[in-house]
């Protein structure tokens, strides 16, 4: 009789063991799926935010560059136009042929290709036909003519094959940078770099004044660059202080490397 109380006990006891184990196996199953199902939401929230960031990009670069449209059509390619039609004016008025013909019909062309650069920069497929290096490399063409700033381009190695939607974001990050420089800076010269990599390293020193990162100048614009950047893959270091100009490196994360 003790024997078989013996053996029940026993039984009972791997029975509770096994039921234990069985009931820690299915925590530990419910416990790894609300981590995937977590994990999963979090991707999609950052993919979300990624798109939504493009989005935000594309409308702040084509409002930026129709606004540039504006000034340079006005200082611009209206006086090249203005400048050929009173040299034309001159010619027919006089009923004579000479040099300032000539000049006009140059001046004329002038602006008609300045015309047609403008039209190529609002292209919406431009990503499509270009590289980012090639779109800073405009970028910077465009802002050294304007006559506020030297801008002047290195570029080492050839273009790294971006997402359309990784260059639009990283182009916008460039051209924040740039205008900080301008607007707050008060730089005159300013110094480009792009490596193409891999990894992709885009570095822009300016001979601003400079300020001190800690202070009040390092608002949301800064945290902005840097959170565009993450959401790209890419990470964003500031190196300024007062009276030393600033110089941002923009690169593309290991991880995201091709």
């Amino acid at each position: 009789m003790g024997g078989t109380t013996n053996i029940a006990v026993i039984l009972v006891f791997i029975g509770a063991i096994v039921i234990t184990i069985c009931l820690f196996a299915g925590l530990l199953l419910v416990l790894n799926n609300n981590r995937r199902i977590r994990h999963r939401a979090e991707l999609a929230e950052l993919r979300m935010q990624r798109d939504q960031e493009v989005i935000t990009a594309e409308r702040e670069a084509t409002q930026q560059t129709l606004g540039e449209v504006g000034r340079e059509l006005h200082d611009n390619v209206g006086q090249l136009l203005t400048v050929a039609q009173m040299g034309l004016s001159d010619v027919l008025e006089s009923g004579s042929t000479d040099e300032r013909l000539r000049a006009s019909f140059s001046a004329l062309e002038n602006g008609i290709e300045e015309v047609r650069r403008l039209g190529r920069s609002l292209n919406s497929d431009m990503w499509q036909q270009r590289t980012i290096v090639d779109a800073v490399s405009l970028e910077a063409s465009r802002v050294e003519r304007t006559g506020r700033v030297r801008a002047h381009v290195r570029i080492i190695g050839e273009g790294v094959a971006l997402s359309p939607d990784t260059q639009t974001v990283l182009f916008r990050v460039f051209q924040e940078i740039v205008s900080n420089a301008l607007k707050h800076a008060r730089a005159d010269t300013i110094e480009i770099m792009v490596d193409a990599g891999p990894p992709l390293v885009l570095r822009v020193q300016d001979n601003g004044q400079g300020f001190m990162e800690t202070g009040q100048a390092a608002g949301s614009g800064l945290a902005n660059i840097r959170r565009r950047c993450a959401l790209i893959g890419f990470s964003a270091e500031l190196n300024t202080a007062p009276g030393a100009g600033c110089i941002w490196t923009v690169q593309q994360l290991p991880s995201h490397a091709p």
